[in-house]
């Protein structure tokens, strides 16, 4: 969400107009005089110069809200907004009471106004025009939620039909057969596994899209991947899949891990005698942490990365706007990429 105080300031200048320039206007005898009145130097000059401090209050607490909605508490942001305010206050007294009548010989009040009377004259305008930068923050967070949830759907669909078509593509599904076919006539036992693990994966790509679902599914299905993947492969691919923490009752987005996977083996050394495939998975009370270690194929470094974390980054931050760590990095021949999201 960007920070719009242009947008902000055409709201303001409406309301200030029509509620303190033209109403003041409309409530004299004669629009005429009104109009002859407000055109004199110094009441133009106290007019720019309240205008200037009113904008202040809406651009102070939309300015809070905007960097402390998600961060700190309600209450919290409302004091802040009170102690600025107060600050405003003692600024405009200095500008338009001490500035003013000596530079230029008025005030805005008269000289016998009393403290108390000054504080709640002003304190009845902090409250509307705060309210009113509060009132545009939220306004502008809803259409900004509105089109992230928009984006987010678009992302969601573009993600599984990218897994889709990297699960049923003609490639992974001839070869899959193709070694089920062989072991029904040498291991019978190990082609109905074979079955069964591809069943669970197409059921988990087809019919299982929602938009979150338990962290064990997804760990579950990222082992159903890496033996599918296996029996495609006459030596066992070197995997090494550790998890730290409690997973159950977890809720995370559906395809947010195994897309790591599916880079390793899709772009990885699945045998090598350094560097294994790493799955790292660690789940303490607030976050989640995940990596996924790889070695480099020689012929493939040109395509390191790819597409799908391409796309994941971009599902992350409409998921996790400012709230998540991901990153994906090469050196010296070994791939690592790493996540950190909250868990909510």
């Amino acid at each position: 969400m960007t920070f719009n105080i242009k947008k902000l300031g055409l709201w303001f200048l409406l309301y200030y107009l029509v509620t303190d320039v033209i109403g003041q206007i409309l409530d004299t005898d004669s629009i005429a005089q009104a109009l002859e009145y407000h055109s004199q130097p110094n009441i133009i000059t106290l007019t720019i110069s309240v205008g200037l401090i009113l904008f202040l209050y809406a651009l102070v607490s939309y300015t809070v809200f905007y960097k402390w909605h998600n961060k700190k508490s309600f209450g919290i942001n409302v004091l802040v907004i009170i102690v600025l305010s107060i600050v405003i206050v003692g600024l405009r007294y200095f500008i338009e009471e001490i500035f003013f009548r000596t530079v230029f010989g008025f005030g805005n009040y008269r000289k016998d106004v009393s403290t108390i009377y000054y504080l709640l004259d002003n304190f009845y305008y902090v409250f509307q025009y705060c309210a009113l930068g509060i009132i545009f923050y939220f306004w502008q967070y809803s259409k900004y939620k509105d089109e992230r949830n928009n984006q987010l759907i678009l992302e969601n669909q573009r993600m599984e039909l990218d897994l889709l078509r990297s699960q049923t593509n003609p490639h992974f599904l001839f070869n899959t057969l193709n070694n089920i076919y062989a072991l029904v006539h040498k291991d019978s036992d190990k082609a109905l596994y074979a079955i069964e693990k591809l069943s669970l994966l197409l059921r988990y790509s087809l019919y299982k899209t929602k938009t979150v679902v338990s962290l064990e599914d997804e760990v579950s299905q990222i082992r159903n991947f890496i033996d599918l993947e296996s029996i495609r492969h006459k030596e066992q691919p070197k995997v090494e899949l550790s998890i730290d923490g409690l997973t159950k009752a977890i809720q995370i987005p559906q395809f947010l891990l195994l897309p790591f996977v599916e880079n390793a083996f899709k772009h990885g050394t699945l045998h090598s005698t350094l560097q294994p495939v790493m799955i790292k998975l660690k789940v303490n009370d607030s976050h989640l942490f995940y990596e996924v270690i790889n070695e480099i194929e020689d012929k493939k470094k040109d395509k390191v990365g790819g597409l799908g974390l391409d796309n994941l980054k971009k599902r992350l931050e409409l998921l996790y706007p400012q709230q998540h760590k991901f990153s994906f990095k090469a050196k010296n021949s070994i791939f690592t990429a790493q996540l950190e999201i909250p868990l909510q």
